[in-house]
């Protein structure tokens, strides 16, 4: 398994499932299984699971590397630290990067992308928490899922921070392109989402595009209509794209850089190479495309590692279904909103949405 993210996890267990005697060893750049779902909280450093326990339950290895190259012409993983590694079986599971914009001053940008970056955010958001400046700014760029999460969830963190409550309220701005938040999770939870914003007193700046992002230490948000936003920090939440590796492998890829899997999630032309979670372009059953996301890794890896261990052992591969689809969306103070279906008609909002979102967070997503 290469990627020790959700996909790569659960495709490893459910390898060992099928194949008791199996050799697995899942390769990952990092030592932990990060909660990357939940990294728009506070105190982001208690967001991972150590990997190699984890992986032992099962009899797993754990090899701390990077993959560098999946060579067509033989059954070898190139490492970062220059070895290579024999596969008889091989899931891909290296996941997805922050779309950086093109504009500039993007480089220098905080995210909360990843566990380093989540932490080194959260770090800067504790240095303006208590600075003299009575109402610190943040610009949140990228009104998607995870910039209205993090967006609504910045009063609190500063709170977290040891920010006095009575304190003026900090003031964060939401920037998109878009002329509405959450636009691509349509009409549904739309009402829910500008509610929330509303109450919380975030700042929309909506259909404005960014020309270039200036300033040390303060930055300044240069606006494509000659208007600007002047912040503190300035964090970058516009996106993902697969890992490079995916489009590596020859076959054919999506716009989002994934690679086009069949049914049973494998490489076209690979026959014993399988990919899952935010590197798997899959179709997931009734037409619709998987998304780059936890609820969906989560199905994708046990699937990638079942066909790889049945593969080995000449049996039936299993197909990749999964048309249930929800979301769960974090709306800070004003709870939660929880939709079903691909159209994401709402069926709970408020307390109780909120109290699901917690469960889903804190139990769910974890190795149980």
């Amino acid at each position: 398994m290469v990627g020790g993210g959700f996909a790569g996890f659960w495709a490893a267990v459910a390898a060992r499932r099928v194949d008791e005697g199996a050799e697995i060893t899942v390769v990952s750049p990092l030592e932990h299984l990060v909660m990357r779902p939940r990294l728009y909280e506070a105190a982001p450093e208690t967001l991972a699971e150590p990997l190699a326990p984890l992986l032992a339950l099962i009899g797993a290895e754990l090899v701390i590397d990077s993959a560098a190259a999946v060579p067509a012409d033989r059954p070898v993983v190139s490492l970062a630290s220059g070895a290579g590694l024999a596969y008889d079986a091989l899931v891909l599971a290296t996941g997805s990067g922050l779309r950086r914009p093109p504009f500039p001053g993007a480089a220098d940008c905080h995210s909360i992308d990843s566990w380093d970056d989540a932490r080194r955010f959260d770090r800067a958001l504790a240095a303006i928490a208590l600075a003299e400046d009575p109402s610190p700014t943040v610009a949140v760029v990228g009104a998607g899922f995870t910039g209205i999460e993090l967006a609504l969830e910045l009063v609190d963190r500063f709170e977290a921070h040891g920010r006095p409550a009575d304190a003026p309220a900090p003031r964060v701005v939401l920037i998109d392109r878009e002329p509405v938040a959450g636009a691509e999770l349509g009409p549904g939870p739309r009402p829910a989402i500008q509610a929330a914003l509303a109450e919380a007193g975030v700042e929309l700046r909506l259909g404005a595009a960014i020309s270039g992002v200036t300033g040390e230490p303060r930055s300044t948000v240069q606006l494509a209509d000659g208007s600007s936003v002047a912040a503190d920090l300035v964090v970058l939440c516009t996106g993902m794209a697969a890992s490079p590796l995916a489009a590596a492998l020859g076959a054919p890829v999506d716009g989002l850089g994934r690679v086009v899997v069949d049914r049973y999630l494998r490489v076209p032309g690979r026959e014993r190479v399988f990919a899952a979670g935010d590197v798997a372009s899959a179709d997931t059953g009734d037409g619709h495309l998987a998304l780059q996301s936890c609820q969906h890794a989560l199905r994708l890896g046990p699937v990638a590692g079942e066909n790889a261990a049945r593969a080995l052992l000449g049996r039936p591969l299993v197909p990749y279904e999964q048309p249930a689809y929800v979301t769960c969306l974090d709306l800070g103070r004003s709870g939660a909103v929880f939709t079903t279906g691909w159209e994401r008609e709402p069926s709970l909002v408020g307390a109780e949405a909120a109290a699901l979102k917690r469960r889903i967070n804190t139990q769910v997503i974890y190795p149980d």
